[in-house]
């Protein structure tokens, strides 16, 4: 069962990556198209902004998952340095715990404030605002799923200092 749920939580951390990759390249484009316009045409896009605005939002929490899962987001090591290895497990699975916590938060209150903005349009783009703060409801759903996979799977998986595979 292990290692179904880490095969599972890898499969969705590429298909986040692979996102995350397509939304960061989108972004180029439009900022290059946006510069172009402004300084070659002298014809500025108005929708460009709103548009990087929304991706960079989405790009963040959709990312934010695959970091948590890799193991690559900023910590303080202070206690794992000084702590027995039994009681670095238990660390980890705690800062696991506290993080699968706060991604319920971020879905349990994300998600009805999606819903309230749902008739609400950007200014220039008239992009639905929907889809701006459900960036926050799918980034904590991935990012709640894949603590949980950490916490059954291994949760010691990504920390060398308590024999893991890294």
């Amino acid at each position: 069962m292990h290692t179904r749920v880490l095969r599972f939580a890898e499969g969705l951390t590429r298909i986040t990556e692979t996102i995350g990759a397509l939304l960061m390249a989108g972004i180029l484009v439009i900022n290059f198209l946006q510069v172009f316009f402004r300084y070659v045409l002298f014809d500025p896009l108005g929708w460009t902004e709103e548009a990087m605005r929304y991706s960079v939002a989405w790009l963040t929490f959709l990312v934010a998952g695959a970091v948590l899962f890799r193991g690559e987001q900023l910590s303080i090591d202070l206690l794992s340095s000084i702590l027995p290895a039994r009681f670095r497990r238990a660390q980890h699975i705690l800062v696991l715990t506290l993080t699968a916590m706060f991604c319920l938060i971020l879905v349990v209150y994300g998600w009805p404030q999606a819903m309230r903005n749902m008739s609400q349009h950007s200014p220039v783009a008239q992009i639905p605002m929907i889809i701006p703060y459900l960036s926050v409801v799918v980034g904590g759903l991935l990012m709640l799923t894949k603590a949980i996979c950490l916490i059954i799977a291994d949760p010691d998986r990504l920390n060398p200092d308590m024999g893991g595979l890294e």
